[in-house]
């Protein structure tokens, strides 16, 4: 480089490369490493300084995924706080595949004076000025190639169907052999008991689960999967499995985004695809259309009852979430009592972990109701201050949880440079802290961001201002202002506030 260009450094002209790949499998032209050299190289051709600094990534993120590219959110965020003058990306491929969200991210750049730079592109915004043309063309271009790929896809998968192979998970109860479905003894022999008890013994699917549960713990019956147990959920998806009488069902679900992120949705049935006979069945397709009939399936339906604290609180014994049950009682007089209590969701749905002592949904509501309020009365007046003091202690958490990082990532180095491990080592565990120092620089981030801080004050006020309205739906408001409470078997409640330690209740 000539003595008589100006060189750029990062600190006079604060610039990112933005880096993405979908999976581990990505084709070498696009992996992170070849995307960095490529923005390294023009950066330093255009005279800027390479700073290690301005590299941000998203690992394992789909390019049509937009809300849950933690790493593109962070460049929007830092652009919207004028932190930023320039993005640096490969291709508009590693930007976005959705023609959308593609223009979305470029206008929130430009809109902040951010220059947006595309190399294999050779789109550069600050030479384009209002010419879009070249951007929106190549965008939809990205945006078309998951399209064509998904129904070439689908086509070859469709063929395998056809042909007797299967896709997929491989279900309970069977094995994959050369792409075909071959039963498998042991597990087979349950399913076959699921259906016996549930169709000929007339026995409902938790008792089911909660008999399969203890015949596990004696050695009896193998898991669901490794790792787990039987449930209710498990039992029912068994029972409606056409694939145990040896069917198969193709192009049942599709996945169709929604707010930034894929759902998956159930096809309307004329899209499906059946093969009858596909693989040897388990069952009958007598016994599964018994189980499946009305008069069987649909016994008993219970509509959950509605609870305002569904995801906050935990059992302390076992993790799952407290959900809320209903039941009754009938009185001398006919009438009858009703009332709803708290219960674990995994003993609710397998029988294991402990039978809580019973809590009326009422009475935990008053309770809650009444510390919120006592508590949200005590610091009233330092409101502010307080959860900025809160965002403070969790930064300084984060820097250390940093700071340790750094110091693995040294001497990891190290190891490697002494010869103890060998490259393929050093990359994955590189890999895996690069990400976790990422990750932690994006909270600090975000708990430095005086706009969260004042939206975080904002909404927290509003929700602590609607508690005296006790007749209203109050689940965002205890969304808002809990962040956990564990429960316990006597019923002691340990309950987290967003703005306060830890309560005992």
């Amino acid at each position: 480089m000539s003595e008589d260009k100006q060189l750029h450094t990062y600190k006079d002209y604060p610039y990112l490369i933005y880096t993405r790949v979908s999976t581990d499998k990505d084709e070498q032209k696009d992996s992170l490493s070849n995307q960095i050299d490529i923005c390294r190289y023009w950066l330093e051709q255009h005279d800027y300084e390479w700073d290690e600094r301005s590299i941000l990534k998203d690992e394992g993120k789909s390019g049509t995924l937009f809300l849950e590219r933690t790493a593109l959110q962070l460049i929007l965020k830092k652009a919207r706080n004028r932190d930023i003058k320039m993005v640096v990306f490969k291709s508009i491929h590693r930007l976005a595949r959705d023609l959308k969200d593609a223009l979305e991210v470029k206008e929130v750049l430009l809109g902040h004076n951010v220059r947006v730079v595309t190399i294999e592109e050779g789109y550069d915004s600050e030479y384009e000025g209002k010419n879009d043309m070249k951007f929106e063309m190549f965008s939809m271009f990205a945006a078309q190639y998951p399209k064509t790929l998904s129904v070439s896809i689908s086509a070859a998968m469709s063929a395998k169907v056809r042909r007797g192979d299967h896709i997929g998970k491989v279900p309970y109860g069977y094995d994959r052999v050369e792409n075909k479905l071959v039963i498998k003894k042991d597990e087979a022999k349950v399913i076959k008991k699921i259906f016996s008890w549930y169709v000929n013994d007339n026995i409902g699917m938790k008792t089911i689960a909660v008999k399969l549960n203890e015949q596990m713990e004696q050695g009896l019956v193998p898991p669901p999967k490794h790792g787990s147990y039987w449930q209710l959920t498990t039992i029912n998806s068994i029972i409606k499995n056409r694939t145990f009488c040896g069917d198969f069902i193709y192009n049942r679900f599709s996945k169709i985004k929604v707010d930034g992120r894929k759902k998956r949705i159930e096809n309307p049935k004329s899209k499906w695809v059946i093969i009858e006979e596909h693989h040897p069945g388990i069952v009958s397709k007598e016994v599964y259309q018994k189980a499946n009939s009305k008069d069987v399936i649909n016994r008993k339906r219970k509509i959950t009852p509605w609870n305002e604290f569904r995801g906050l609180l935990q059992c302390a014994h076992c993790g799952s979430n407290m959900v809320i049950l209903e039941s009754w009682k009938k009185k001398k007089d006919g009438s009858k009592s009703h009332w709803k209590y708290l219960k674990c969701s995994k003993r609710r749905r397998s029988g294991l972990c402990v039978n809580h002592k019973p809590m009326t949904y009422e009475d935990l509501r008053e309770v809650i109701l009444q510390e919120l309020k006592i508590e949200s009365d005590k610091i009233s007046l330092n409101f502010n201050e307080a959860l900025l003091h809160s965002n403070q202690g969790k930064i300084k958490q984060l820097e250390k949880q940093q700071s340790e990082l750094t110091g693995k990532q040294k001497r990891l180095l190290d190891i490697y440079l002494d010869g103890i491990i060998d490259k393929q080592k050093f990359d994955d565990k590189k890999r895996e802290l690069d990400m976790k120092i990422q990750r932690t620089e994006e909270q600090i981030f975000l708990l430095h961001s005086k706009d969260e801080h004042k939206y975080n004050v904002e909404h927290i006020k509003d929700a602590l201002e609607q508690l005296n309205d006790t007749e209203q739906d109050l689940y965002h408001v205890f969304r808002t202002l809990i962040d956990k409470g564990v429960v316990y078997e006597d019923g002691c409640i340990d309950l987290g506030f967003s703005f306060k330690k830890n309560i005992k209740i």
